[in-house]
């Protein structure tokens, strides 16, 4: 699929909650694009909406690895919140104090179809939460309490 260009924050796409990702979804192909274009557009986490494609996964860079989740899900979300100036793809050279649970527990599909739940905790649980809100239609500008 190579290298796109990341859609404008009114796009159609960034807009609207995306169902579960399509039965014939060559999820290996989507998988590569994800990570090259995360890296290409220096990202730490890239959801396919955002380079315009209608499909439920994302991209994040993790505490040693790289992940791509698809049908991502969180299962809870721990009390124990915390600030932290997020930026966003879509909107370039935008940071912003976001309050997220520092805990959840998510669950998401493989590009094989395995499923995982894990606890995800810190940075990669931010991450995480921030590109799920992408799959939901939710912007981290939505998000900023002043």
């Amino acid at each position: 699929m190579g290298i796109k260009d990341l859609v404008k924050p009114e796009h159609f796409l960034i807009n609207h909650r995306i169902e579960s990702c399509s039965y014939n979804l060559d999820r290996h192909a989507l998988s590569k694009t994800l990570i090259e274009n995360m890296i290409h557009h220096k990202g730490v986490g890239l959801s396919a909406n955002q380079i315009g494609i209608w499909e439920r996964a994302f991209a994040i860079m993790a505490e040693e690895d790289t992940i791509v989740c698809f049908n991502p899900k969180i299962i809870k979300s721990y009390t124990e919140k915390v600030s932290f100036n997020e930026g966003c793809l879509t909107y370039p050279d935008l940071f912003l104090d976001i309050i997220r649970p520092n805990s959840i527990i998510a669950k998401w599909e493989d590009e094989d179809g395995k499923i995982h739940k894990e606890k995800l905790t810190g940075f990669t649980s931010r991450v995480f939460q921030h590109e799920y809100d992408h799959m939901e239609g939710i912007d981290f500008t939505q998000r900023h309490v002043l």
